[in-house]
């Protein structure tokens, strides 16, 4: 098997790779000097690297690792050790993504009591309030624009630099390094835009989340309100009528589901390690199956306030938060993998601006309902994440109900899934779900359920299908990267040499 984390000599010839602000170096080379230098062995390297990720962490590490890297069964928490072994010596692919999805929440839900939580998918929707992760500040939703906007310069002090310093530094050493220097963060990074716009985002997203949640039937929670509109439609005019622009996108970059690391060079600064997973996508192509990245999705919303040099960047999806809805775009500065200028963010489709744009906020309002009380209800671990769509699939059915196709791959949704969402549409249709907020409010309800219809399912590909599979792929793909298999893929180049020797 290539390795898939290889990385192109040719990234750096652009400026806009912003090489001296990121210097890359390949996974696979970091780990194998990192153990070397170490002086254990393997095994006992791996498990010190892996001690204390989180299990939402955990799990996509596992399918990253390249092989030989990967743990054996026995050394993994046991319940991981059916997915190890599953991934011991093969690649992620979408049928297999299907399957752990849907036997996850099966065998493991919310009830299980060492998944405990107070939190559903609805009540973190329906939310009035939110948390800043940089200081664990627990905020109330504003209710106007000028109190949001006082609210998030109250959290604009940027967090304490990690390492404060250089790599070298006598602190770093009690900062989660993991031997060698390899740590699992982006040190020496900043984020793209400064704190008072993270938490501006965080503040409006949730905003939108409880707007959305009004649709709701009339028992199940109180109206909220902003500006004294209770609809994410009214707001949207209520901004248009001040002078706000506003667009939104199919967006698509390479996942790396939360994780960064880099490594510390010999003169105290730090080197980038890109990170994503490797998955078998079930086409074939020359008689070889294709090989590729997953890809991270969702529809990103753009709103530019008047006179203001940063614009509010949202992301609608379903998301490992435990919820279906709006998150803030707060990332960290990976000109690899989120630079929306450089090619690295991929917008296969149109932007939705105007009626488009407001019939897309009510498809947003209509499948967060559907979606979060279907997780509440069955009680789905993670707010039904993997089992509803991953934010691969959630975006993908928003894309195919507002133009009837989809641009992304792979789309695993099943079938058992989509019925659910099907009934429980119906349900909320029957007890009240508010149908009123806008114009396009019934055609919503009708797009949706066609999309659950006709979306695609990448599970078993041949014939046409697979053709038209593979168009998704590519469209889906970054148009530059610093990945050798994305590169070969998107056409950037057919063959190059990679960084692949050792450090």
């Amino acid at each position: 098997m290539a390795d898939l984390l290889a990385l192109s000599g040719q990234w750096g010839a652009r400026k806009e790779d912003r090489t001296a602000l990121a210097p890359l170096l390949p996974f696979p080379a970091v780990l194998e000097d990192s153990w070397l230098r170490r002086g254990i062995q393997r095994d006992a390297f791996l498990r010190e690297l892996l001690q204390g990720l989180h299990q939402r962490r955990l799990i996509p590490l596992l399918a990253m690792l390249p092989r030989g890297w990967r743990l054996a069964p026995a050394a993994l928490p046991e319940k991981l050790r059916g997915l190890g072994s599953l991934l011991e010596e093969g690649l992620v692919s979408p049928t297999l993504l299907a399957a752990l999805a849907d036997d996850l929440q099966h065998l493991l839900p919310i009830g299980d009591p060492d998944n405990a939580s107070d939190a559903t998918a609805l009540s973190r929707w329906t939310a009035r309030h939110v948390v800043n992760p940089e200081n664990g500040s627990r905020q109330a939703l504003p209710q106007s624009l000028q109190q949001w906007q006082e609210l998030a310069k109250q959290s604009a002090q940027e967090p304490t630099p990690w390492p404060p310093t250089k790599a070298g530094s006598t602190s770093a050493a009690n900062l989660g390094s993991l031997g060698a220097g390899l740590t699992w963060h982006n040190q020496g990074l900043t984020h793209l835009q400064p704190a008072h716009c993270r938490q501006a985002n965080r503040l409006l997203a949730q905003v939108f989340n409880a707007l959305g949640a009004n649709r709701l039937p009339a028992a199940a929670v109180e109206p909220f309100q902003f500006e004294g509109v209770a609809s994410t439609a009214a707001l949207m005019a209520l901004l248009r009528g001040r002078g706000w622009s506003a667009r939104a996108r199919v967006r698509s970059s390479v996942a790396s589901f939360g994780l960064g690391a880099s490594a510390a060079a010999e003169d105290g600064t730090w080197h980038q390690i890109p990170l994503a997973l490797p998955y078998r996508t079930g086409l074939l192509r020359h008689g070889q199956e294709i090989e590729s990245l997953l890809p991270h999705c969702c529809l990103e919303l753009e709103l530019q306030p008047p006179e203001a040099a940063e614009p509010v960047l949202l992301q609608y999806y379903q998301g490992t938060e435990g919820l279906n809805g709006w998150a803030a775009i707060n990332d960290l500065d990976r000109p690899w993998q989120n630079d929306r200028g450089n090619g690295t963010v991929a917008y296969p489709g149109p932007a939705f601006e105007a009626e488009h744009l407001d019939l897309a906020l009510d498809l947003c309002d209509l499948m967060a309902a559907v979606h979060n009380s279907t997780a509440a209800a069955g009680q789905l671990r993670f707010g039904g994440y993997g089992a509803l769509g991953f934010c691969i699939d959630s975006t993908a059915l928003l894309e195919q109900a507002l133009t009837g196709r989809s641009t992304l791959f792979p789309l695993t949704l099943g079938g058992i899934w989509r019925e659910r969402l099907a009934q429980q549409l119906e349900r909320l249709l029957n007890t009240g779900l508010s149908t009123a907020n806008t114009n396009h409010s019934d055609e919503a309800v009708e797009r949706y359920r066609d999309a659950l219809q006709r979306l695609p399912q990448d599970l078993s590909l041949h014939g046409e299908a697979a053709l038209r599979a593979e168009a998704r792929l590519i469209r889906s793909l970054p148009t530059h990267s610093p990945f050798v298999c994305v590169r070969a893929l998107n056409g950037e180049a057919a063959a190059e040499t990679s960084l692949s020797d050792p450090l």
